[in-house]
């Protein structure tokens, strides 16, 4: 009864997570100033192609988990299978939040700004509640798993490089097609630098709360 009791609470925490998470790239690309990093290429698509930033999401973390694939190999197993199931609520989640806000209209730049700076809290609070579940990673954590396993690396690091591999291919993908930076800018950047700092300060600053969160 206890372990039904903790995969009940854990699984619980994941979803709060993913609603978190999708709340911030929905308020982010309200705000219009640039998702995560995570997001920042079904960002730029959502203007090129006739799917919604959801749809694109759901997609593209179909082809990263390709990726584990061609990284693990003979590793590959059905825990990394088992990731779609939460990208595929994630680019849910993340369509049903842009609804929601679709009225919101922000008229000055430090409203957008404001917006954006709420979203990256929110974002980090969500991966709060996504690492501390112990249960199943998003894809963009489950890449950066992959790369530091089999190049034996640290996974903060690799966890940098594959950020900053999607916001410049992002950006270079922006340029192609717009001649200019549209869905990634200032708010990508900062949300790049801000995001791991703020949860893990909330780490630091909330030990009951994590103790409880863990166990």
């Amino acid at each position: 009864m206890r372990k039904i009791i903790w995969y009940i609470k854990h699984y619980l925490m994941l979803l709060t997570g993913l609603l978190l998470m999708s709340m911030s790239v929905a308020l982010a690309k309200v705000a219009t100033l640039g998702t995560s990093p995570i997001s920042s290429i079904p960002n730029v698509l959502s203007f090129l192609v006739p799917l919604t930033i959801g749809q694109i999401t759901i997609v593209f973390m179909i082809i990263i988990i390709f990726l584990e694939f061609l990284v693990l190999r003979s590793e590959f197993s059905w825990i990394n299978i088992i990731q779609l199931v939460p990208s595929l609520l994630f680019g849910l989640f993340i369509d049903l939040f842009v609804r929601w806000m679709s009225f919101v209209n922000f008229d000055y730049y430090w409203e957008r700004l404001g917006a954006t700076l709420l979203s990256i809290f929110i974002l980090a609070l969500g991966v709060l509640f996504e690492v501390n579940s112990k249960t199943v990673v998003m894809a963009g954590e489950g890449i950066a798993a992959a790369m530091a396993l089999r190049w034996e690396k640290l996974f903060g690091v690799m966890k940098v490089r594959c950020d900053l591999t999607m916001m410049l291919v992002a950006a270079i993908i922006s340029l192609v097609f717009f001649r200019d930076l549209v869905g990634i800018r200032e708010g990508t950047v900062l949300s790049a630098l801000l995001t791991g700092r703020l949860e893990s300060m909330m780490e630091k600053q909330l030990p009951g709360f994590i103790f409880w969160l863990r166990n």
